[in-house]
């Protein structure tokens, strides 16, 4: 097999097969997210406590899909056997869950804090320079996609290593809070903050035990947690986008909101 064929994987067109999902999750998964998250940028700052209160929750539900969504693929390429039913990507992002038995934060930092370029780029299945080259890809790409990799990596890591920070204490406030909205505006600790519970236990003796989290109810956080969800997004879409266009030949524009959330010259371009 000679040319691109040589480093192609299987792309039927059936919907549920490996190049649909990838393509679901480059144009429309990850820009979703996006698009969700600077809803909440976009939203009127000045404004009373209360507001600010809820615009901090809803950054900080963001940030938690948006990075559980970047870890949730991390392990899914690492187990991913193209052309492989039983290994496809359909059936790896169902059955993977974050922070639970292998997919815990800590190993996807210990995962890619073990990584180089060469070997991030290989569970990321993105061909080598040389097969890019025998496979007829411009000097051009190939020396953009090389010159990206560092990047994308330190991207990845960035993220995993702000989520996994809390020692699953954020990962523990954010299960009260999606199921049951356990979030208490307060300012005990002399600030405004909004706290949630880890743990609830309740003891006949004890009474009720918890554990504790707080979150910073302020612009200045909003804007950190907002802004670290989209950048999740954007390196997602990215590492995705180089995989769809060198193992399926996709024809691919970087769009508006990626370029925004680098805000540097996006290393394809250049």
């Amino acid at each position: 097999m000679s040319g691109k064929q040589g480093i192609l994987y299987p792309d039927s067109g059936n919907p549920l097969e490996d190049a649909s999902v990838l393509r679901n999750a480059v144009y429309f998964s990850t820009a979703e997210r996006a698009y969700s998250t600077q809803l909440v940028l976009k939203q009127p700052l000045n404004v009373n406590q209360r507001v600010v209160d809820f615009l901090v929750v809803k950054a900080y539900e963001e940030f938690m899909t948006s990075t559980e969504d970047l870890l949730g693929w991390l392990f899914t390429l690492e187990k991913w056997q193209p052309g492989n039913a039983e290994f496809c990507l359909f059936l790896l992002l169902d059955k993977i869950k974050v922070g639970q038995g292998d997919y815990k934060e800590e190993r996807a930092v210990s995962l890619l804090e073990s990584l180089n370029e060469d070997s991030f780029r290989a569970l990321c299945h993105i061909p080598t320079t040389d097969e890019l080259f025998a496979s007829g890809f411009s000097k051009k790409m190939v020396d953009n996609i090389k010159q990206s990799m560092p990047y994308k990596l330190e991207g990845w890591l960035r993220i995993a290593k702000r989520r996994e920070e809390q020692n699953r204490g954020w990962v523990r406030m954010f299960n009260k809070f999606k199921h049951h909205m356990l979030a208490f505006p307060t300012t005990t600790r002399g600030k405004n903050e909004i706290w949630m519970p880890t743990s609830i236990k309740f003891d006949r003796d004890r009474g009720i035990g918890l554990g504790q989290g707080w979150l910073e109810s302020s612009i200045n956080e909003l804007r950190r947690l907002a802004g670290d969800a989209i950048a999740a997004q954007a390196v997602l879409h990215d590492t995705l986008a180089t995989l769809l266009i060198s193992r399926y030949k996709e024809k691919y524009t970087v769009p508006q909101w990626v370029l925004k959330a680098y805000q540097i010259d996006y290393l394809w371009q250049r």
